[in-house]
């Protein structure tokens, strides 16, 4: 018998998908009638993000979606998906991917997978977005080479995010497409390298480790308009000097670094714009420099000018130590504006503006230390998504006169904290999600007196940051029904199963023990597989450590 469904055209249908999240589309849509079914199977813009999520969810999705559906995809083998990666690969191959324009490949650990996986993409025409990240991997030169090879094959790829800039360097052929470039570990000197094979770039973001390379160039790059520096490595300005000679159409400069004290030099920078960046509009820095003797309206005395205030509208803050009342850090804002602040203030370093910068309406992490008999107006904090609190609180005025806390989603609790309103706490906090805590502020919560709700349905995820005993999991499991995610130490290995027979919400975990400190993988997968935690594979094992994302 039609359907109602039946009356609509592909094209309506396809716009409607435009607006749906990828499961909610599947849930909605699939199996239906065969009419709907073959228009959602020819649905050419699904985009699927996998990071963080649920192995139920992924499952569904893998079955009912066909491979040249997909137009963007990420993967990831982080903390929460272990073994996501390999997994997807079984059971839909990349090869297949024929529609494919952006893949993300996140935290995947073995150099074989990343070769087999790029050269299923090889010659792949539709591929203009490509991205690998990675703090595990290790590569040999026969697969850097290869993989290297394979990128010079994508005739569309435009935008390349990769994990070290020494597989960038064994390139035997250009990607002259390629003109936005991210790297998470660059090496100075494998710059002029990289810009003789990558000749039109417009975007550069790199990220410098701790070295004792020297930032030079000697090759013009007449398009790069974005420039991004985060350096581990000290810099020189001469050297800054000379490297920007090269880049005569930057509209964006962002540097992040250590240097030395002529780096806080306004009236430098300010040279240095006019003569070798006509085009800069956007500009922000973050300088940590050597130890100097300059004060903070020293420092950004040179950079109240006109230039900055009225015809760049740039501004300056400056973290000052109140012992030496020197600058230990010279800063813009809002860009570069402390995201992490203690309450009170604390005492050895103060924010600093001649333009009386709010810089508490810039914190998302407030840590309270103590509660000062008089509320310090006016820091009221509006935007804190973490809240540690460093201290014992006796009622929950005290945190409500200086935090919003509506917006609040992990609370931390520093060592042996006891907060007696915890309930309150929560009530009032009712997007908390995430607790962090040691086990004698755990126990506190477990031991409150009887006539407190004991069952907290909001907590999702919960670390805790030292060993716990076996009597407490019966109780972590009662009062945390819901978890789905939890990092916990215990000391004996069969103590980590109750963990899991518990928590039946429970989508990944980080569990470790002290004894024994070595254990078969054989007994845990074994374990994983008869108990059906795991029967895929899909966790990562080391000692007495497991990462598991659970089915």
């Amino acid at each position: 018998m039609p359907s109602t469904f039946d009356k609509f055209t592909w094209e309506i249908f396809h716009t409607i998908f435009d607006y749906l999240k990828t499961i909610d589309l599947l849930y909605a849509f699939v199996k239906i009638n065969p009419y709907v079914n073959t228009i959602l199977h020819s649905y050419p813009r699904i985009q699927l993000n996998f990071k963080s999520m649920k192995k139920s969810t992924f499952y569904f999705i893998c079955e009912h979606i066909h491979p040249n559906q997909i137009q963007s995809l990420v993967l990831s083998d982080d903390e929460y998906t272990p073994g996501q990666i390999k997994l997807f690969m079984s059971l839909l191959p990349l090869i297949q991917f024929n529609n494919l324009q952006h893949i993300s490949i996140d935290q995947i650990a073995d150099g074989n997978l990343l070769c087999l996986m790029l050269s299923h993409l090889e010659n792949n025409v539709r591929i203009h977005s490509l991205s690998v990240n990675s703090e595990l991997i290790d590569i040999n030169i026969k697969n850097a080479r290869s993989i290297t090879d394979i990128l010079t094959t994508l005739p569309s790829l435009k935008y390349l995010s990769f994990i070290d800039s020494s597989l960038l360097i064994t390139l035997r052929q250009p990607l002259s497409k390629v003109t936005h470039l991210t790297i998470y570990s660059c090496l100075f000197n494998d710059l002029r390298i990289i810009f003789r094979w990558i000749p039109n770039l417009r975007y550069l973001k790199i990220s410098v480790p701790f070295h004792d390379d020297i930032l030079t160039s000697d090759h013009v790059l007449p398009h790069l308009s974005s420039l991004i520096i985060k350096s581990q490595s000290s810099m020189l300005f001469n050297q800054l000097e000379n490297f920007l000679s090269f880049t005569p159409s930057l509209k964006h400069l962002t540097l992040e670094t250590m240097g030395e004290q002529a780096m806080l030099d306004g009236r430098r920078w300010e040279m240095l714009i006019k003569t070798k960046l006509p085009y800069l509009t956007e500009f922000a820095l973050n300088i940590t420099p050597e130890e100097n003797d300059m004060t903070a309206d020293g420092v950004l005395s040179h950079f109240q000018n006109s230039f900055w205030t009225i015809d760049k509208h740039w501004q300056m803050a400056c973290l000052i130590s109140t012992m030496t009342q020197t600058c230990v850090q010279l800063f813009s804002v809002p860009q570069f504006s402390p995201t992490d602040s203690w309450y009170p203030p604390e005492e050895g370093f103060i924010n600093h503006s001649l333009n009386h910068y709010l810089f508490h309406e810039d914190c998302t992490h407030l840590r309270v230390s103590h509660f000062p008999s008089e509320i310090l107006a006016p820091l009221f904090f509006k935007h804190i998504r973490i809240l540690s609190l460093e201290c014992t609180t006796d009622n929950i005025d005290q945190i409500q006169k200086i935090v919003d806390l509506f917006s609040v989603k992990h609370l931390k609790f520093g060592s042996s904290v006891r907060c007696r309103p915890f309930n309150d706490l929560l009530k009032y906090a009712p997007n908390i999600y995430q607790l962090t805590m040691d086990r004698k502020t755990l126990v506190q919560i477990i031991d409150s007196p009887p006539d407190d709700q004991k069952v907290y349905e909001q907590i999702k995820k919960l670390n805790v940051e030292d060993t716990i005993l076996n009597k407490d999991i019966d109780q972590i499991c009662q009062i945390f029904p819901k978890l789905e995610h939890v990092s916990l130490s215990v000391k004996e290995r069969e103590d980590i199963f109750p963990i899991f027979n518990g928590l039946h919400y429970l989508t990944s975990a980080i569990v470790s023990w002290t004894h024994p400190f070595n254990t078969s993988p054989s007994i845990i997968d074994e374990y994983l597989n008869q108990n059906s935690i795991c029967t895929d594979g899909t966790y990562r094992f080391h000692a007495s450590s497991l990462h598991v994302w659970i089915d």
